[in-house]
């Protein structure tokens, strides 16, 4: 009789452990998008270089031009950090923005509202954009006068990198609900393998 009544019970428990681990989920998640942080000063391209990394990837022998090439450095993160200063309430005002609307987004399932929300933020952060490329190509022009055309190719390529690295750590966008159907009916089949 008692392990009758056990059997009649698994269900109730395997429905209450369940609801818990639904429910703490839910939970992490919350905790999650509330630790959700947006760095707008990459979304802004602003990229500071250290002068001993890149002497060490562009293999500069020279003292002469390992001079320049810190100099130049220097000056240019010089000028990103005052970007950086004279733009802090821009800053502050995108990326209060990016959460709100990504607020927004989650709590109406509707991907519009962060599509609209990028072109806004890219709006509001182009003529930054545009004074960073200002100071990146003259230190670009610094390097191609000094350096010969291997070096400058290295340099040019880590430039590229770096931009990248900056895209590639853009938040992820919210799931919705829709996207996850998606996303089942893609992997259909996937799960096959060959022997």
């Amino acid at each position: 009789m008692s392990f009758l009544n056990t059997v009649k019970k698994v269900p109730v428990i395997i429905f209450i452990l369940s609801f818990t681990m639904v429910f703490s989920q839910q939970r992490g998640n919350k905790s999650n998008n509330a630790n959700f942080q947006v760095n707008v000063k990459k979304l802004a391209g602003i990229v500071p270089y250290d002068s001993d990394a890149v002497l060490k990837k562009l293999k500069v022998k020279k003292s002469e031009n390992k001079d320049i090439v810190e100099r130049a450095i220097d000056h240019y993160n010089q000028k990103i950090n005052e970007l950086k200063i004279f733009n802090t309430d821009t800053f502050n005002s995108v990326k209060h923005y990016i959460n709100q609307k990504r607020q927004e987004a989650q709590l109406s399932n509707d991907i519009n509202i962060l599509k609209e929300a990028k072109i806004k933020v890219d709006e509001t952060l182009q003529p930054l954009r545009d004074k960073v490329n200002l100071e990146q190509n003259k230190l670009n022009k610094v390097f191609e006068s000094h350096l010969n055309a291997k070096q400058f190719k290295t340099w040019s390529k880590y430039v590229k990198q770096q931009k990248e690295a900056l895209k590639s750590k853009a938040p992820a966008r919210p799931q919705m609900q829709n996207q996850g159907m998606r996303g089942s009916g893609m992997q259909r089949g996937q799960g096959r393998t060959r022997y």
